[in-house]
């Protein structure tokens, strides 16, 4: 009980704006008016010279499906944009051929794409599954000939979950959906231990790689949690949608989400972790198989990640929060065909609402044109009283990503009540400091709070013997941590580790 108040207070205080950094790229709107609605979740794809960006805009019990062109300059093309009124959205996923794009997306537990030409004029809307759907987590790809959409299926109450596809040719015609991957689905018992969530989908050049997460399945009301993914598979898929690896290969560890890109040679999986970005090849000549895990960027609570092909290398794009209410920064960095990461790059956002959000609703997507400009797509809310915006930023515009902080030293903790005082020094321009706590429950380290980068001091309801570890926060990272314990002696230095 005491560990789930202490939590709580940690989510209240991280409410208050805390950070700020010089870094700052202006990025571009993807209106030329401001919103009336709060533009979310944007997604973008290439076309040709310029980029094709959809986005939702919320407004009471409805969304608006909302599409804009832009130039190569990030400038809104007139004429180029589109609106679809629809119910809650879930989830919006975007690709493009050489001729058109589509934009898929889910709405009411249902499945629909619909198709733009090039020049952004709608071509037809496309129902991809009709009733009482059961559909979420859409994406989709586009493999030089026909695109294939793909969803998650199914329903912890009716007892698993499925894969499923359908494609989308060249004159809008699309095949019924059907199931590549499934757990004992609805009437059958006993239900599947996963569920699967999150698919993501690329084109090899000869199959779709596909990966998606497996959370513990179990039937529970509405006010249960829902648990995180316990692990993650990856599996090839023809192109006429078929599944080559009956069982798909798993991938353990803390990760939250995955995405996928290929350079038509081997495809690269980027995670988003619980305080990580990582990175793994995946090769499917002869066989799928996966290199090691790659570390790539650390923080201190959990990041949001995409990435894409861009002719050349891999380039992967983070978002990261220094709270909850606070500024974000959004980071790149390109990745070699052998896993290996260069060129860190970084520019610092608004949060994604005006009272923050930034994992949840302000996860980033990332596109390459035909011009091999490569594309970042986020909301941002540029102050508490904004409305939040759907932003384009150039991986080109992104500043060198500085080291991370050095660890703060000299932390010292004076107790006295239930109350205690941590003391600390640190020379570097940190952007903030996290304030963390040990729990001996589940053997790992919590976030307990943040404090401003000119914070050298902090009280905090604690117990004699407690454990909390500071660290410096910035566009660059986070340091290493520095322990104290919260002794009966008036003062006690910290050990450094």
């Amino acid at each position: 009980m005491r560990r789930f108040s202490q939590m709580m207070r940690t989510f209240v205080l991280m409410f208050t704006t805390l950070f700020s950094f010089s870094l700052f790229g202006a990025g571009h709107d993807l209106t030329t008016s401001p919103p009336s609605a709060y533009q979310l979740q944007p997604v973008v794809t290439g076309n040709s010279s310029g980029f094709t960006a959809a986005w939702m805009e919320s407004e009471l019990s409805r969304h608006t499906l909302v599409s804009a062109r832009v130039n190569a300059e990030g400038e809104p093309i007139e004429g180029g944009a589109a609106a679809i009124d629809q119910l809650y959205v879930q989830s919006v996923a975007i690709a493009h051929s050489p001729s058109d794009t589509i934009i898929a997306w889910i709405a009411d537990g249902n499945v629909f794409a619909k198709r733009q030409s090039a020049s952004g004029l709608s071509i037809d809307t496309i129902a991809l599954t009709s009733g009482k759907g059961v559909a979420s987590d859409v994406a989709v790809a586009w493999n030089g000939t026909r695109y294939f959409v793909i969803w998650t299926n199914g329903s912890q109450l009716l007892g698993g979950s499925q894969l499923v596809g359908a494609f989308i040719a060249a004159d809008g015609s699309s095949t019924p959906p059907r199931a590549f991957f499934d757990e004992p689905f609805f009437s059958q018992l006993p239900p599947s231990k996963e569920f699967a969530v999150t698919p993501d989908i690329a084109w090899d050049g000869q199959h779709f790689v596909v990966v998606f997460g497996e959370r513990p399945n179990f039937v529970c009301s509405v006010l249960c949690p829902v648990p995180n993914p316990d692990q993650f598979r990856v599996m090839r898929v023809s192109a006429d949608g078929d599944a080559i690896d009956g069982s798909p290969l798993v991938i353990a560890g803390s990760h939250l989400r995955a995405h996928v890109a290929s350079s038509g040679a081997e495809s690269l999986i980027v995670f988003d972790g619980f305080r990580d970005v990582s990175t793994i090849i995946a090769h499917t000549d002869g066989g799928l198989t996966l290199d090691a895990e790659t570390p790539m960027f650390r923080w201190f609570v959990d990041v949001s990640s995409a990435v894409v092909w861009d002719g050349a290398a891999y380039t992967v794009g983070w978002r990261y929060v220094g709270n909850v209410a606070g500024p974000s920064w959004l980071g790149a960095a390109h990745v070699t065909r052998s896993g290996l990461p260069f060129d860190y790059r970084v520019t610092a956002t608004g949060s994604a609402l005006p009272y923050g959000g930034t994992v949840s609703l302000g996860r980033p997507s990332i596109a390459v044109n035909d011009a091999g400009i490569t594309a970042l797509a986020i909301s941002e809310s540029a102050g508490p009283a904004s409305v939040t915006r759907a932003r384009l930023y150039f991986a080109s515009e992104l500043a060198p990503m500085p080291a991370p902080p050095s660890a703060p030293r000299n932390v010292v903790s004076y107790f006295g009540g239930n109350m205690a005082r941590i003391d600390w020094q640190s020379d570097d321009a940190a952007a903030g400091f996290a304030i963390e706590a040990w729990s001996t429950f589940d053997n790992t380290w919590y976030v307990y709070t943040t404090a401003p980068g000119n914070a050298r001091t902090i009280n905090i309801y604690t117990s004699i013997g407690s454990l909390f570890r500071i660290r410096a926060l910035g566009p660059g990272g986070v340091s290493e941590g520095t322990i104290t314990s919260i002794g009966s002696m008036q003062r006690r230095r910290a050990e450094r580790r």
